[in-house]
């Protein structure tokens, strides 16, 4: 029964977006269903709900994303038998060749989704649209769009039909949008949506070097907080689960430089600092020959997620208090740093972390742990890419980003068709 009250307004929400997205093209057929949703319908203050559902649930369906970027990281291997896979794990990668695992075309959508369905509020209440709980959320939503493509592609596009701008860009385009979400939720008393801006923006700044507003943002999120993306049993099901996991299709694994972490026996990562058990990476792995569905690769299933309606964390408290320990890192307060990581260690049972005392040793400690408690939240792949760290981890000649949406180049005017995305050198 819950899965269900899930399932409902997911429904629900997807055919009115469904229908919202399409009303712009009512007058091309004169035939008449009077079952069908169109423009009129749309402008009733009953139905902004389930648009902002549509719009939201659009938004997080991160399961894709986090098993592609994961395969361009050191957290999972191909395992399986689809080209897909395993041109992600070898940074394959070419924009292009009509491969958008980056889910840059995905959010492109949800971003144009979220700007007219606060369109249409405002054209039907007013200014008073800006007083509701469904603005603030499909605002927030559209200032997370643009973070997460500056995350996952190696260039996006801020404006509609406009140029393609650097990752860098992507998160400054994110900063005000995501500033006016926050002021909208807290003027809707919506405590969750305004702290999911507000996580939203610690990070673009972070990622942008605003590193002064990143920490206050980080500092600003209380203990306890946490923002998912939603999957059920009987609606969308959380692809890490259905595909890769031991229990149905072993398709990708953890990655091998991994392997001589895992105590197989307790079925978690070892810790790489203190050797005890880390239950934040939770490892499957039958030692009887356990293979990946081709047959030959060894396989080492992860047991975050378990079953197919289980969530996805897109951000939470233990992320905030890391995004400040890399903020007094790169200020050079070390002792600050391994604080921060220390309060994230104790929430998981962990020994506290001693000062190594050099910014090198802070630094792998703060790798590790944002390894650790961001496992398979699809945060890895950036992490290695803005710590310029593909080359020693990954290795040379591999794609660090994914290319910007196929159908985007060649629809676009102002964006050159033939692109290209970072790679190491």
């Amino acid at each position: 029964m819950p899965a269900m009250k899930k399932l409902l307004p997911r429904k629900l929400a997807a055919m009115l977006l469904t229908a919202f997205v399409a009303s712009g093209c009512s007058g091309m057929l004169d035939v008449e269903d009077p079952s069908r949703y169109i423009d009129e319908n749309l402008n009733d203050e009953r139905t902004f709900a389930a648009l902002a559902n549509g719009v939201e649930g659009n938004f997080t369906t991160m399961a894709g994303v986090v098993i592609n970027s994961g395969l361009l990281s050191d957290e999972l291997m191909h395992t399986g038998t689809w080209t897909g896979y395993e041109d992600a794990d070898k940074g394959r990668y070419r924009a292009g060749d009509g491969s958008d695992a980056g889910a840059s075309g995905s959010w492109l959508v949800t971003r144009t989704q979220a700007q007219k369905a606060e369109e249409r509020f405002v054209k039907v209440l007013g200014d008073a649209a800006y007083d509701k709980e469904y603005t603030a959320r499909v605002k927030a939503v559209e200032g997370w769009t643009y973070l997460l493509m500056g995350m996952y592609a190696c260039e996006g596009v801020a404006t509609p039909n406009g140029p393609a701008v650097s990752d860098i860009e992507m998160y400054k385009a994110a900063i005000p949008v995501l500033t006016r979400a926050i002021e909208l939720a807290t003027r809707a008393k919506l405590t969750n949506y305004a702290n999911m801006a507000r996580a939203g923006r610690a990070r673009a700044n972070l990622m942008a070097g605003n590193f002064d507003a990143a920490l206050a943002d980080a500092q600003a999120i209380p203990a306890g907080f946490s923002y998912f993306a939603k999957f059920s049993e009987q609606g969308t099901s959380n692809a890490l689960v259905t595909l890769i996991h031991h229990t149905e299709n072993k398709a990708a694994g953890l990655d091998s430089r991994r392997w001589s972490q895992v105590d197989t026996i307790a079925g978690f990562l070892r810790d790489k600092w203190s050797n005890e058990l880390d239950t934040r990476v939770k490892i499957v792995h039958r030692v009887g020959n356990r293979l990946g569905v081709d047959g030959r690769t060894k396989y080492y299933s992860h047991d975050k997620y378990k079953v197919r309606g289980d969530d996805i964390a897109m951000t939470h408290w233990r992320e905030m208090r890391l995004i400040e320990a890399e903020v007094h890192y790169r200020k050079g307060n070390l002792q600050l740093a391994i604080d921060r990581m220390n309060v994230v260690r104790a929430s998981a049972n962990l020994p506290a972390l001693a000062n190594p005392g050099t910014p090198q040793g802070v630094l792998d400690r703060l790798l590790e742990e944002r390894f650790a408690t961001l496992f398979l939240e699809g945060q890895r792949a950036n992490d290695l890419y803005r710590f310029n760290l593909f080359p020693s981890v990954i290795g040379t000649g591999y794609s660090t980003k994914f290319p910007l949406n196929t159908n985007e180049v060649r629809n676009n005017p102002n964006i050159t068709p033939i692109r290209d995305c970072p790679k190491v050198s």
